[in-house]
């Protein structure tokens, strides 16, 4: 073999694993992208998932003595029409619920995110809470299935809108 033609061979070979390279790193590459997009909507999923839960137990737990703290906490953990109903109905909530004595103690106990993206999200939310109130001291368990919409503000996940569905 000459000399020519064994530079020739390195020569190729160095280029072969060159291009080699190229390809892995560019695999590796695109990997670490689609691994960092998995996470960011893995984790936001799960903050919806959190928020949306918090917010289920926060509308269903209420005591008449606490009911404007337990209202504001609603109210914090809001935004848009469903904010602004739930402002709108406070007051005339809260002489029902002062009047009666009531209470509601929520228990979340299954939660799923339906669908969800980075600033939007729907949750459904399963909820038993045990209520009393002057006509029923011993208290009545109700169950709630809670069909939560949720935007992320700020970095920050709010319901906007909160239907009872069953």
């Amino acid at each position: 073999m000459t000399l020519k033609s064994r530079l020739n061979g390195r020569l190729l070979l160095a280029w072969a694993l060159s291009v080699l390279l190229v390809v892995a790193l560019a695999g590796l590459t695109l990997s670490v992208v689609a691994l960092s997009k998995q996470r960011a909507a893995d984790s936001a999923r799960d903050g919806a998932m959190k928020a949306a839960r918090q917010l289920a137990l926060d509308f269903t737990t209420y005591d008449y003595q606490t009911w404007d703290a337990d209202s504001k906490r609603v109210l914090d953990d809001s935004t848009g029409q469903f904010k602004q109903e739930f402002q709108s109905g406070i007051d005339a909530v809260k002489t029902d619920v002062v009047t009666n004595k009531a209470t509601s103690k929520g228990d979340v106990k299954e939660a799923g995110v339906v669908s969800n993206d980075k600033d939007s999200a729907q949750v459904l939310v399963i909820v038993n809470a045990v209520v009393t109130n002057t006509a029923s001291a011993q208290g009545v368990e109700r169950r709630y299935r809670i069909k939560l919409d949720l935007v992320r503000e700020k970095n920050q996940w709010l319901t906007a809108d909160l239907q009872v569905v069953g």
